[in-house]
């Protein structure tokens, strides 16, 4: 389960209601506004788990004994999914260096990009 904690608007989550993908709009203290529709209790989501598929729709290509890598001219976004974990470098020098217990979701990933100042939205449909 995700929590309120754990969101941000523009973030993508896995609706078990409706059972499809969906951005959050909107979240509040007991509910999440989700693609401008209703609203979800948090039980009613969960995260969604980074793919190759994914990855790959949004600009990141494989590099052998690395992962994927995504370049901007100034940011580097190296993920590993094998290891479960992910890197973004400004100007070669590493801004962001998480490892995670389990699969990494893509609100996670969506995160540390705004964090780091990445402008790339992260979609999952064309």
């Amino acid at each position: 389960m995700i929590t309120k904690e754990e969101l941000m608007i523009g973030d993508w989550v896995y609706n078990t209601h409706n059972r499809k993908p969906e951005q959050v709009c909107e979240v509040r203290e007991r509910m999440v506004m989700l693609d401008y529709n209703d609203l979800y209790d948090y039980d009613e989501i969960e995260p969604i788990p980074l793919t190759e598929e994914i990855l790959k729709a949004n600009g990141f290509y494989s590099e052998r004994n690395i992962g994927y890598v995504y370049e901007d001219g100034e940011h580097e976004v190296i993920v590993d999914l094998w290891n479960h974990d992910y890197r973004i470098l400004y100007n070669r020098d590493v801004v962001v260096n998480i490892h995670c217990f389990f699969d990494i979701a893509v609100h996670e990933l969506q995160h540390a990009l705004r964090l780091c100042g990445v402008e790339k939205e992260i979609k999952l449909e064309d």
